[in-house]
């Protein structure tokens, strides 16, 4: 007994001896992973850092001392969105006067931003999940090859058929109100197939036991499937959102030529871009870039919580 009582000590104090050298050895890999990690975090954030900073500079700053990215001269000041919402610069100067001194009409090219975004991210994601709920829980005759043709249209891509979208703008006379950003998009595939797929893990048994209690399939969509798709249908709505927002190439080619009015907020920061391209006036640039930044960011600080969410869901039904 005195002996097993022994042997017991010396493998305890082994065990400890153990875990002491283990803990002091020294954990290579950890820093290395640690100081790749932050490089590139470094590098990453930096273009955001100088556009802020950037945009806090006086006029007075950027033409007098442009090298100075971080920390202005003369402090943070926020003469720069001055400057864009009113188009006069401080020193007052008559050739410095912006779109004639009326200034950008930034708020409207931000509401039609919101109108095209939100607007179209949330029709779509109606559209969306109504033909998921149909391909998923409705059985009707070539549903299988309609879904395999539609999965199969993902492949084409988007700049094929941009003309002859457009051309059914102009035609419908749509490109004269902002549908035009938004009617097109409603048949994306991409986000009904990303909801089919999380809709394929809700028990058919449900939907049956609904339908015997004598609710109809759009009753069921409503009352049962939307609430379980909730984190899916969050994550698809970000996903549209930012599509939706930082879309520059379809709104330019339908409203370039025409009234600054109709513009969104990303084809005026772009025109302010091409235009103040001067030292003394990259400020100006970089405080438009700022006003397209934050909204996107405000959105992602809500919704990312339920973006872990339906990740760690997914993961555990696989």
């Amino acid at each position: 007994m005195a002996k097993s009582k022994i042997k017991i000590e010396q493998y305890i104090g082994f065990e400890k001896k153990k875990q002491t050298k283990q803990q002091r050895k020294f954990p290579f890999a950890k820093v290395i992973s640690f100081i790749v990690l932050a490089a590139f975090c470094s590098v990453w954030v930096l273009p955001f850092i100088i556009m802020f900073t950037g945009s806090l500079r006086g006029y007075i700053d950027n033409t007098l001392y442009p090298k100075e990215l971080f920390y202005p001269h003369s402090g943070y000041t926020l003469e720069n969105f001055e400057i864009l919402l009113t188009g006069v610069y401080p020193d007052g100067v008559e050739h410095n006067l912006v779109n004639g001194g009326k200034g950008y009409p930034v708020a409207r090219w931000f509401l039609n931003s919101c109108v095209t975004a939100i607007g179209g991210t949330l029709l779509y994601l109606f559209v969306a999940s109504l033909a998921a709920y149909a391909f998923t829980f409705i059985p009707f005759k070539y549903r299988d090859v309609l879904f395999t043709i539609l999965v199969f249209s993902m492949v084409i891509p988007g700049a094929a058929t941009t003309v002859g979208n457009q051309t059914i703008i102009f035609t419908t006379g749509l490109n004269k109100s902002l549908l035009a950003l938004i009617v097109p998009g409603l048949g994306g595939v991409y986000g009904m197939y990303l909801i089919r797929t999380f809709f394929t893990g809700i028990p058919k048994d449900l939907i049956e036991s609904a339908k015997m209690d004598g609710y109809s399939n759009f009753k069921i969509f409503l009352k049962i499937v939307l609430p379980l798709g909730k984190t899916v249908l969050l994550v698809q709505g970000l996903f549209g959102f930012m599509a939706g927002w930082n879309d520059l190439i379809w709104p330019q080619m339908l409203y370039a030529s025409k009234d600054m009015h109709m513009w969104t907020l990303q084809v005026g920061m772009a025109h302010l871009a091409n235009n103040n391209r001067g030292v003394s006036q990259i400020g100006v640039a970089l405080a438009g870039g700022v006003i397209c930044l934050v909204p996107v960011l405000i959105v992602y600080l809500f919704v990312q919580k339920y973006i872990i969410e339906g990740m760690a869901s997914a993961g555990i039904k696989g």
